[in-house]
């Protein structure tokens, strides 16, 4: 028995020593102007913003939120896609994340898949008052 548990103990720490350990690279911002928003039915809403986004430029996005668990608690999710055009090329993402409400704002979360290859995670405030959509951007590598 004390060698079984010996065993299972050096294989979890063989296994967590070559665990794939994901790093962040530079965190950047991405700072948007809303330049619409509507109510598409009770419940679900569209917006879209503008804006400059570290290294991708101007860059052009679409969110639909959504609250498809009927949350009272002030959660929803959202999905969407963003475009930019640097010398580079076209670069384009897919959105998808959740919200809460705090503070009069809608605070995001997501992970976002890009066609460069590249993976992007960010946390952002949605102000419908102020008319803007501020997020801190970091590259999963």
């Amino acid at each position: 028995m004390k060698r079984l548990l010996l065993v299972v103990a050096l294989l979890g720490i063989t296994f967590s020593t070559y665990a794939q350990k994901k790093e962040m690279a530079q965190a950047f911002e991405a700072n948007f102007e809303i330049t619409s928003a509507k109510t598409i039915e009770a419940g679900k809403y569209e917006c879209t913003a503008s804006g400059q986004a570290g290294p991708y430029g101007r860059v052009y996005v679409t969110f639909n939120f959504t609250n498809k668990l009927n949350n009272t608690k002030g959660l929803g999710e959202f999905t969407g896609f963003g475009w930019s055009q640097t010398p580079e090329g076209i670069t384009e993402a897919t959105l998808q994340g959740i919200t809460r409400n705090e503070d009069g704002k809608l605070i995001g979360y997501s992970y976002d898949a890009l066609t460069n290859g590249k993976v992007m995670q960010w946390r952002g405030e949605f102000d419908f008052v102020a008319g803007n959509i501020k997020l801190k951007v970091k590259e999963v590598q």
